[in-house]
């Protein structure tokens, strides 16, 4: 916001910030920080920035880059992180999917991770059902 400088009885109308000269090199800078609102929270950690005419240090931590491969388990990237490096999810590989492991009759449907379209489906042909688990394929729906 800016304000109206008076420097030696003459006005500046409308000046954003001040730079005035110092005795041993460099400048002194004035402005106005009322209309700041950053928080802690909401700054890089160690990076330091001036609110209301407070120096603020944050404390956002930052995530370097890593790599989740699919499990049983969900997995969470938690909130409030700086994401400073690539998180890479790993793609989800479907191995011995073929009609021979596939109860008769069942048809089992492929999908991508974003939507529930099926690229691709089984349907099986096992007269004896075998079930396993082992974290490496996502059933979209059996039927």
């Amino acid at each position: 916001m800016a304000q109206n400088v008076i420097i030696n009885g003459v006005t500046y109308s409308n000046c954003p910030e001040v730079d005035i000269p110092k005795s041993g090199g460099g400048t002194a800078k004035f402005m106005d920080t009322s209309d700041a609102n950053a928080q802690q929270g909401e700054i890089l950690n160690g990076k330091t920035a001036y609110v209301n005419g407070s120096k603020v240090t944050g404390n956002i931590q930052s995530k370097a880059a890593a790599t989740y491969t699919p499990s049983n388990s969900s997995q969470t990237i938690a909130a409030s992180q700086y994401l400073s490096g690539a998180q890479t999810i790993e793609a989800v590989v479907c191995t011995n999917l073929s009609a021979g492991n596939i109860l008769s009759g069942v048809t089992v449907k492929i999908g991508t991770a974003t939507d529930d379209d099926s690229v691709a489906s089984v349907t099986g042909n096992l007269a004896m059902p075998s079930i396993s688990q082992d974290g490496t394929t996502k059933v979209l729906s059996i039927s």
